[in-house]
């Protein structure tokens, strides 16, 4: 039976091959008789435009003129004239910015008989040469990225913008293998073959987007170096696979599209002086046209063949006019730039054609090659340039995060030998960093501090060093940041990093020249970050906490101990990152949108101030501190700025604890209270259940105001207050107001006898929400866990989390300016709240509630957050088993829309506390004081909200123009935005 079904579908299958196989036929019958029709189109265009130049327009077209930076009127007309008059074939970009650039090659495209091309070196982007313009990383960092793919996607972004710009040359891939240790960074490497490789990845992806790739040789005349076989690339007539020249051939071989034969030298045996390729027609014309076979442009710079040649024309005007032009014509070159005498250059290369015929045919040859390549430009159809939205095409969202992924790939780790890398343990830790040659308030140590708390310190010169060691005595981890403005001095700071080492774990972190490496040999953690630009500082700080991977490798020698391929790969560890939102799929423009709504926050009078943070798939994507603390505008909120948390103090602060209690098997949620605190068993709460506090069912008083009776006649009562911190009162209620111990009894009896809400007989309370029950059961996990809340929170979650800004009683810890202000409390405090909680009950219990009293900035409660959204890990430590944070976070009751603790959207309800586009996943909590932390598993979201919309008094405004929810609408609409475009 099988048999017979094998040969049934033999039978049905044999038609299909066949048809399979016409189609496959037919289309490539099809696409050769395109690719045909598309060749006869060019040969016609270039046949058709090369039969109408006369001599003269034949040599005015191998000339690139270059164009002034911002060009006046006058040079305008100028540059106009010697297109008319001499017909050139391009235009050599030096400056300006993107918009005069197009406007002026609009304007000459204008006034050409035939269709200019435009050149510019752009290795590193169009931000290398015009102003308001991207550039992009060094080639010495793309040597450091494993990731080829990378390297090619930088090639192509460039290219696109240099046709966004009218630009179809880049003078680039700069291919040599002798590095000038002065300057590094302008090099892929020191090994022939991996600058080989990087160089041809770069220029077909130029040459994907119709951009013609130039590689060169480093001009060594900028530099004033004398032309010698000691400081030049030469190459022997017989031995072309020499080591200096394998990437150019390569280059050409893999069919880069010009080469820019200018600074190229070569050795002709039994002679011991360089010849300049550029002037030999040995070179050009005889090893790369026909030996080498090499198809592309060849391109020369007159100033620096002038110089050569010792007919320097802008010394002697008088002399030589024109022949250096004629020189490069006659050796072969395609293509001259800045030529100084375009009339005597036609003269002389006129004449220099009519006497010989084979100089005329190499004419006719490098003349149809420009006219080919201004073809593929596309220069046939279109030679305008088209300026709408020129700048937002500029600067796409895709070259943004293109330029964070090469930072993220080329940042080096040369040495982990203690396992110091990742940082994984961040509790009972002192983090010190030392900066050396650049200011405190800088990029790295910004990114250090949203890890862990740093005490800073900054070298500028050698006094700065003075008693510097003994500060350090009882600092764990140094982290030392060495700049390039430390090249004056670094010689004398070497000796101290090195003792440093021997006394402490020590990372060092070069954002210099790698060559500096030799001095650290010794050193144990080492990583190389090559420059202190293009994010380079930001990703380095992740790496060194896990926030990101490193896998770059070191893309030259430096000595024995830091040998090119050499990097250690670290992992990443489950903790927070810090990029654009494209990298996990959201949309920079429409989260651009939180800024206006933030700003008729402040207008209305909503908030002076606030943070907003976005996190998702673990990586802080939007992260902004707007306005002031005060209306006042004295100080600004920045991204230190710690908040009052309000009632998110229950979800971050007590529900974790019950969490903990249940995991452990500490409590029983479906127990009685009662059975934990044996005080309620006579009282009208001996019923009340832990899932019933905790989900706000439990009949409790939504609101039960304490602070009135510790109070007579607007008197503070004695037994209660002193005006003066001592041991009897130690609790501070706020600036000059202390309280004695008793007060936490007192309102514990308080609570205890308060009433419950009427309900009818042997029905279940409804849905009321009330702080009582939070204060109970910070109650009964004090007493479960032997310990003070705050102790056991910051011992247990904070500190571990990094999250060193969370946590009670602040200004225990930080100065009131780094504080925002909650209220000026006319009534019971009679003061400015600053530092001290909001929330008159917690205050009036020294600070620490379990419904109120934490304070935090965006950033470290998004550890928090991030930890949940994990599933209770984070950092690499398990906080929580998954099914514990789900038990929690799950809506428990049919007719609530609670979970435990947490409260939950409220789907197609325009009265839910988030965004409609929210997940029914999504748990979070608000707080009184104008804060919000929501969690979305369904995508992997944390969104967080501080203000302090109660300052100066209590108002509305921030929830009546629903602020917080359209937020929460824009960072969803990001994600659908994104997947939309993408699609």
């Amino acid at each position: 039976m099988s048999h017979k079904n094998a040969v049934i579908r033999v039978q049905i299958q044999r038609p299909n091959d066949r048809m399979l196989k016409k189609v496959l036929v037919s289309s490539c019958l099809i696409l050769f008789i395109l690719t045909l029709q598309a060749q006869d189109r060019k040969t016609q265009w270039i046949d058709s435009v090369f039969q109408t130049l006369n001599t003269k327009e034949k040599i005015g077209q191998m000339f690139m003129i270059p164009v002034p930076a911002y060009a006046t009127a006058e040079e305008t007309n100028q540059l106009a004239d010697q297109i008319k008059d001499y017909h050139t074939g391009g235009l050599f970009i030096i400056g300006g910015g993107p918009i005069s650039n197009t406007n002026l090659i609009n304007k000459l495209q204008n006034v050409s008989k035939i269709p200019l091309m435009s050149g510019i070196t752009a290795e590193w982007g169009l931000g290398q040469t015009l102003d308001s313009t991207m550039s992009f990383q060094k080639p010495l960092l793309l040597g450091a990225i494993k990731n080829d793919s990378l390297i090619y996607r930088l090639g192509k972004e460039i290219g696109s913008q240099m046709k966004t710009v009218g630009l179809q040359i880049n003078f680039a891939p700069q291919a040599d293998i002798t590095i000038d240790h002065d300057h590094p960074l302008t090099y892929f490497s020191d090994d022939k073959h991996k600058v080989a490789e990087r160089s041809l990845l770069f220029t077909k992806g130029l040459q994907q987007q119709g951009v013609i790739a130039v590689a060169k040789h480093p001009d060594f005349q900028k530099k004033d170096v004398p032309v010698t076989p000691d400081t030049t690339v030469y190459f022997e007539v017989n031995r072309l696979d020499t080591l200096e020249f394998y990437p150019f051939q390569k280059l050409m071989e893999g069919g880069i599209g010009g080469m820019l034969t200018s600074h190229l030298h070569f050795s002709i045996p039994g002679k011991k002086q360089a010849m300049p390729a550029s002037m030999s027609q040995i070179f050009i014309s005889d090893i790369l046209k026909k030996k080498i076979g090499f198809q592309g442009l060849t391109f020369t710079d007159i100033p620096y063949l002038e110089k050569l040649s010792g007919k320097n024309s802008a010394s002697r005007p008088d002399k030589h006019k024109g022949e250096v032009e004629e020189l490069a014509f006659i050796t072969g070159n395609d293509m001259m730039i800045d030529p100084h005498n375009l009339k005597e250059a036609v003269k002389k290369i006129s004449k220099a054609v009519r006497k010989d015929k084979m100089l005329m045919q190499q004419l006719d040859g490098s003349v149809k090659k420009i006219l080919a390549v201004k073809y593929d430009a596309g220069l046939a159809e279109n030679k305008l340039i088209n300026q709408d939205n020129l700048m937002s095409r500029l600067h796409s969202l895709e070259a943004a995060l293109l330029k964070h992924q090469l930072a993220e790939g080329a940042v080096t780790v040369v040495r982990n030998s203690s396992s110091l890398l990742p940082i994984q343990l961040l509790d009972e830790k002192r983090f010190v960093s030392i900066t050396i040659g650049k200011e405190e308030a800088n990029e790295f140590n910004h990114y250090l501090s949203k890890y862990a708390h740093f005490q800073n310190f900054t070298i500028r010169s050698l006094p700065d060093t003075v008693d510097l060691t003994s500060k350090l005595k009882s600092a764990d981890i140094l982290v030392v940041s060495l700049y390039p403005l430390a090249s004056s001095f670094q010689k004398d700071i070497f000796p101290l990093i090195k003792k440093w080492a021997i006394q402490k774990k020590i990372i060092l972190c070069l954002f210099t020249n790698p060559f500096v490496l030799t001095e650290f040999d010794e050193l144990t953690t080492v990583i190389q970050s090559y420059t202190d630009e293009d994010f380079l500082p930001q990703k380095t700080a992740q790496v060194i906490f896990g926030g990101l991977p490193a896998n770059g490798t070191l893309p030259l020698t430096v000595n024995i101990s830091a040998h090119i391929g050499e990097g250690k790969s670290i992992v990443a560890i489950d903790r927070l990152s810090y990029g654009v939102p494209e990298s996990v799929g959201m949309d920079s423009r429409v989260l651009e949108k939180i800024r206006p709504i933030v700003k008729e926050a402040m207008d209305i009078g909503a908030t002076p101030g606030c943070q907003v943070l976005v996190a998702k798939d673990g990586k802080v994507v939007f992260q902004q501190s707007f306005g002031w603390q005060t209306y006042d505008n004295t100080m600004p909120v920045t991204d230190e700025t710690i908040y009052d948390l309000a009632s998110l103090t229950k979800v971050s602060a007590t529900l974790q604890t019950a969490m903990f209690m249940q995991e452990k098997g500490l409590i029983d949620l479906h127990k009685k209270v009662s059975v934990y605190l044996p005080e309620l068993k006579e009282t009208n709460k001996k019923d009340i259940t832990l899932i019933d506090m905790l989900t706000h069912q439990s009949g409790l008083l939504p609101f039960m105001p304490l602070w009135p009776l510790t109070v007579k006649d607007s008197v503070y009562l004695p037994q209660y207050y002193s005006r003066e911190r001592n041991k009897k009162y130690p609790l501070q209620v706020a600036p000059g107001l202390f309280a004695a111990p008793i007060i936490r009894d007192s309102v514990w009896t308080w609570i205890v006898k308060s009433k419950m809400l009427d309900r009818p007989p042997r029905t279940p309370f409804d849905y009321r929400y009330s702080d009582l029950g939070f204060m109970m059961l910070k109650h009964l996990a004090e007493k479960i866990l032997n310990q003070p809340l705050d102790d056991f929170l910051s011992q247990n979650l904070y500190e571990p989390l990094g999250a060193y800004t969370t946590g009670f009683n602040p200004l225990d810890r930080f100065p009131a300016q780094q504080i925002a202000p909650t209220e000026i409390d006319k009534i019971y405090r009679k003061s400015t709240v600053v530092g001290t909680v909001h929330d008159e009950r917690a205050a009036m219990m020294g600070g620490v509630s379990g419904h109120a009293g934490l304070f935090s900035t965006a950033n470290d409660l998004a550890k928090l957050g991030q930890m949940l959204a994990n599933e209770g890990h984070y950092g690499g430590h398990v906080y929580y088993k998954p099914e514990t944070v789900r038990l929690f976070a799950n809506k428990q009751f049919e007719k609530s829309r609670r979970g435990l603790g947490w409260d939950k959207p409220v789907p197609g309800d325009w009265n839910s506390p988030t965004s409609l586009f929210a997940s029914p996943r999504t748990f979070g909590h608000t707080g009184f004081t104008g804060t919000c932390m929501w969690i979305d598993p369904e995508f992997n979201l944390v969104y967080i909200f501080l203000s302090n919309r109660v300052y100066p008094d209590r108002n509305n405004k921030l929830l009546n123009a629903n602020i917080r929810p359209r937020i929460q609408d824009l960072i969803y609409k990001s994600i659908f935005e994104y997947s939309a475009h993408q699609n």
